[in-house]
């Protein structure tokens, strides 16, 4: 069981979406179960890590408070100001394990990924204005309360990031009096919980929120360094495990299971021994000779799914002594050991 099968009904949902829309459109999807509810805390508890002083920034107008002030956080929400926590994935390891199924299937290693939280008491206002992200590729969670996005054709490469908010409001109204031509180039979506949502690179948007939204954005940019055709399936299998959840405690384990197995950290299949074993590699460099079989269990490892105990066959206790599966899921959040030294990113 992958997280995600909460969209994809299959891995030809996935390559569908691959070939169809992935840097390409925009597209909404929405959640087949409830799988997504379990990904991060809840709306008070987002705000009382804000509090914990974890990095946050606020945007209200399009400007931007970066100063990470406690003290500035509740008259910012009360003002329908847009709070945000960047590379929040660092904290939260469930999210982290939604980026890297995403990686694994739609990007692949060596770019650039990065989260963002957003914590709104909605009034309406729209924090951000309209803006585009620039050469990124984006999936939205909404997770709590809903969100209004108006959404435009992607911009040419080199423009500003914020936007005239009347170039949407004209392609919205010539639209509404049919005065544009052919197919809509603006629309205006309304994201219930539970919805994906798929912004290709340089795409305008605008968000407003009426009411109390918590929402997640995760983005994928350009390579992080360039890498040559040649480079080793170690290198690419050891980029691909990456796990970028920081140290420190958990305050609530999950319950272990008699029944499942959970995999704790990514792995990637890699080259073939003298005597058949596979090498099978972490983010950490760390290497491991398994079984090559079940094979379907061993190529699935890099998304982190769970999956029945009797499921793993002969991998069960290799993988369980190399502390890859575990009999309990991830915890929900990490007590950092350093709030103030987590990344607090330099968004916009």
């Amino acid at each position: 069981m992958s997280p995600l099968d909460t969209w994809f009904a299959d891995e030809r949902a996935v390559g569908r979406f691959r070939r169809l829309w992935l840097a390409r459109r925009p597209v909404t999807l929405r959640a087949r179960d409830r799988g997504w509810r379990r990904l991060a805390p809840g709306f008070d508890e987002a705000v009382a890590l804000a509090r914990s002083g974890v990095p946050f920034q606020i945007a209200a107008d399009q400007r931007y408070d970066r100063s990470g002030d406690p003290g500035r956080l509740d008259p910012a929400l009360a003002s329908g100001a847009t709070v945000f926590l960047p590379q929040v994935h660092e904290l939260l390891p469930r999210l982290a394990r939604l980026m890297v199924a995403l990686r694994h299937a739609f990007f692949g290693p060596f770019r650039e990924e990065s989260s963002f939280l957003f914590i709104v008491e909605g009034t309406g206002r729209p924090g951000m204005g309209l803006h585009h992200d620039g050469e990124v590729d984006s999936f939205w969670l909404q997770l709590n309360g809903r969100r209004t996005v108006t959404i435009g054709p992607p911009v040419a490469p080199g423009t500003p990031s914020d936007l005239d908010g009347q170039l949407a409001d004209h392609a919205l109204r010539a639209r509404s009096a049919r005065e544009s031509p052919g197919p809509a180039r603006w629309w205006t979506a309304l994201l219930e919980p539970g919805t994906l949502l798929h912004l290709p690179p340089r795409t305008p948007h605008r968000v407003v929120c009426r009411g109390r939204s918590l929402a997640v954005t995760l983005t994928w940019g350009g390579r992080t360094r360039r890498r040559s055709l040649r480079v080793s399936s170690r290198t690419r299998a050891v980029a691909l495990a990456t796990w970028p959840v920081t140290s420190g405690y958990v305050d609530a384990l999950p319950r272990s299971s008699r029944e499942r197995v959970f995999v704790q950290v990514p792995a990637i299949p890699g080259d073939v021994d003298a005597i058949g074993r596979v090498w099978l590699w972490t983010g950490d460099g760390r290497g491991v000779r398994v079984p090559p079989r079940p094979p379907r269990v061993l190529g699935s490892l890099g998304r982190m799914p769970s999956l029945p105990r009797e499921a793993a066959g002969s991998l069960l206790g290799p993988l369980l002594d190399a502390g890859i599966l575990g009999p309990r899921d991830l915890p929900l959040r990490i007590l950092a050991d350093n709030p103030s030294g987590l990344d607090g990113w330099r968004f916009a």
